[in-house]
């Protein structure tokens, strides 16, 4: 008899092993249907069984065997297991068969000649006696010309999907099965739960909001009709949006998600304490970082399984990235266990205003598709453009307005540049009238360089998105103090990210949007109605000679934007009016803004690409890539944590990585981190100006050479203080991007 047949390497399982795990998984599921409102019928259930115990059957044979046990010359069939696995299935069931073939989205193999299939079914017969001990039944290999006829059926298939032929309506049932099939396979391998309990949001939420008021505005609003629809909130910054979502999003399995790294990371922390981190998933693509280095008293291992259980969906309540769910919208080989995780779920988007044209409109007919489905979305935000407004009613059921009769903001257009000139001078008289905490907004990052070595003498604090991840967090907590006082200059990465509370905002003239974004952080501290803006201006906007237009705001937005502002006190409720007015199909039809938004609309009906990162890399809108500043190679490590579990003690970083002897997974995932902490973003144009090497050129370590190949080291200079730093034209870095 031949050895046993091993299915999962690390840590390694045999297939009889992880079969069992990925039943129980199913049991589990099934059990929690109901709670989670998935909306199977017994005879659904029953079908999804049937490939949570075939799928992997194809791994009986040769070829895999000895590549799993790492043999070099492994030799034999190199036909995808999944494939394969159709070979135990009699069921003439297309469902079945699409759901066992598809479970991995790979290229087809030749089956067309003879000799290939005798050497598989010749392989394979030989495990079918394992197989039968294994699970105490008899099997046997379906005749040649069923197979054959069965594989045809699905490569065409697989055809019209590489071609974008996908009807979401007429497969939904495919979409949803076949996803469910992935969540329960991807946590049985993980060694998770393939989804949790639900948490009654609702309960704690409504506890929270009567501990700071008496009559909670949101619980008047807040129904169990209204539960159990898609809808919008529209509510100024600081007014308890978030609680309304939670009170909302009640027991059902809910994503909130944001479009910044930064927020996402605040708002888990915040919702962490809320309902216990053993609740609530972080989902990002630094989430594991995060994970790592925010709780001081977490062990390792307990991160690790909590980015493995939100990584696959488990948790009740996932604070996320917006592409973390919404490039799924592409139709990227894999979207089926995103859509079918959706259609039980509620999701909340949070200030969808924020992103670029082009992002708004997937986000738009995701909320579309997820509707279809039979998920939920609430969208929460202070601005709503009535163009976006009108599409989003197309599929919500109500609105609820909450904006105070505030006024807070006294505007102040000043025609001249925002240059560190005009500034030194102006500065020096806020700071007459006792102004303690000045934010200084530009539209690009080399503006904003440019501002802080004009004002040194002011000892200002730089913040941007060219900064290294250890010192943007450094220089996050100064700001985060309370007793933070003095000048902070900043580009967009202020906007929606930090929770920060300022005096006086200094900015360049933006977009309508970007502008009360901006002015949104400064006298936050004020949220119920009343006047309370100083007697003089409390927010200056610089209209001559602004940075970025063109490569980070359209300029006919920012000339109409200048056109309808004056000096004035803008009350929240006139803001909210300004920007639906502003973004009305009407005023934006000439502008390229709305070309990008609608022709992108357009395209995204019958768009597809085949993998997920390439449908990240087009919802981020990417423009840039992460490198490694040279002179960073002999700055030395911080990561403490990192450092310990792989034994070392602080060193420069070229050294460190030269020491580390790679053992597992684990272990290269750590030496990732620790390279992350020293990656900065440059734009793609900059690579074609400044060669890139790989970081394989200044290190010597076998182990992690292919880790190393990939990441690219950069010649330019960098500073502490200021960041990367590139000579030459503006860039559009910072630019309504997701973080």
């Amino acid at each position: 008899m031949v050895d046993e047949i091993i299915a999962k390497s690390h840590p390694q399982k045999t297939l009889k092993e992880h079969i069992e795990d990925v039943l129980n998984a199913f049991e589990d599921l099934k059990r929690l249907g109901g709670k989670l409102g998935i909306q199977l019928e017994d005879k659904d259930w029953e079908i999804l069984r049937k490939p949570c115990f075939y799928h992997d059957f194809g791994k009986a044979n040769s070829a895999f065997q000895k590549k799993i046990r790492g043999s070099e010359s492994h030799g034999g069939s190199e036909i995808p297991h999944n494939f394969l696995s159709l070979l135990f299935i009699e069921d003439d069931d297309e469902l079945l068969l699409k759901m066992v073939a598809f479970h991995h989205w790979r290229n087809f193999p030749d089956l067309k000649d003879d000799k290939i299939i005798n050497e598989i079914y010749s392989d394979v017969q030989n495990y079918i006696e394992k197989l039968s001990t294994y699970f105490n039944r008899a099997f046997t290999l379906v005749k040649r010309g069923i197979f054959r006829k069965n594989v045809e059926i699905l490569r065409k298939y697989y055809s019209r999907r590489i071609d974008g032929v996908f009807d979401l309506e007429k497969e939904s049932k495919f979409v949803i099965l076949l996803g469910l099939l992935n969540r329960i396979d991807h946590s049985a391998s993980a060694g998770v739960l393939v989804e949790s309990e639900p948490i009654d949001k609702y309960g704690k939420t409504e506890n929270f909001l009567l501990t700071k008021t008496k009559q909670p505005w949101q619980l008047v609003e807040i129904s169990d009709e209204l539960k159990n629809k898609s809808g919008i909130v529209l509510a100024s910054t600081g007014m308890g949006k978030t609680e309304m979502a939670l009170l909302w999003s009640d027991r059902q399995k809910t994503f909130y998600t944001l479009p910044v790294r930064t927020s996402v990371t605040a708002m888990y922390e915040r919702m962490a304490k809320l309902f216990g981190k053993d609740n609530v998933g972080l989902l990002h693509s630094g989430a594991l970082s995060d994970l790592l280095f925010e709780w001081e008293n977490t062990s390792t291992d307990d991160a690790f399984y909590h980015y493995e259980m939100a990584k696959d969906l488990s948790y009740p309540l996932i604070v996320s990235t917006a592409d973390q769910v919404f490039t799924a919208t592409l139709k990227y080989f894999g979207f089926e266990k995103i859509y079918a995780t959706l259609s039980y779920s509620k999701v909340v988007v949070d200030e969808i205003q924020a992103y670029s044209p082009e992002t708004m409109a997937v986000i738009t007919h995701g909320l579309g598709e997820i509707s279809k489905i039979g998920g939920k979305f609430l969208v929460v935000t202070a601005t709503l453009p009535s163009f976006l407004k009108d599409r989003l009613e197309e599929y919500s059921e109500f609105c609820i307005t909450k904006v105070p009769k505030l006024k807070k903001h006294k505007i102040k257009l000043v025609d001249e540049p925002l240059s560190g000139n005009t500034l030194k001078n102006f500065i020096t008289s806020i700071r007459k009238d006792r102004v303690k905490k000045i934010l200084v907004v530009c539209n690009t990052v080399k503006r904003s360089q440019e501002l802080y070595d004009s004002l040194k003498e002011f000892s200002p604090l730089l913040l941007h998105s060219r900064f290294v991840r250890m010192d943007r967090a450094s220089k996050e907590d100064k700001v985060l103090r309370e007793d933070f006082e003095g000048i902070l200059i900043s580009t967009q990465v202020i906007e929606v990210s930090l929770d920060i509370d300022f005096d006086v905002l200094i900015t360049e003239l933006a977009p309508l949007d970007v502008l009360i974004q901006r002015m949104g952080r400064v006298y936050r501290r004020f949220k119920t109605d009343g006047e309370f803006y100083p007697s003089g201006p409390n927010v200056y906007i610089f209209t001559r000679d602004v940075s970025g237009l063109g490569n980070v705001y359209e300029k006919e937005i920012v000339e109409k934007t200048k056109s309808l502002l004056k000096d004035s006190v803008l009350s929240e409720e006139q803001k909210v009016k300004m920007v639906e007015d502003f973004y009305s199909e009407k005023n934006l039809k000439e502008t390229s803004y709305w070309t990008k938004f609608s022709n992108a609309l357009g395209l995204i009906e019958n768009f597809s690409v085949d993998k997920k990162s390439e449908a990240q890399r087009i919802f981020r809108g990417i423009s840039q890539i992460e490198v490694i500043p040279e002179s960073l190679l002999e700055r030395e490590v911080q990561n403490l944590k990192i450092l310990n579990e792989l034994n070392l003690n602080k060193a420069p970083l070229k050294d460190i990585i030269e020491r580390i002897k790679v053992k597992d997974k684990k272990e290269k995932i750590f030496v990732m981190e620790l390279i992350k902490d020293f990656m900065v973003p440059i734009p793609l144009y900059r690579t074609r100006m400044n060669s890139l090497v790989s970081l394989s050129g200044y290190i010597d370590n076998d182990a992690l050479k292919e880790l190393l190949a990939n990441v690219k080291v950069v010649n330019y200079e960098y500073d502490y203080n200021v960041g990367l730093i590139l000579s030459g034209v503006e860039d559009s870095a910072d630019a309504r991007i997701i973080d």
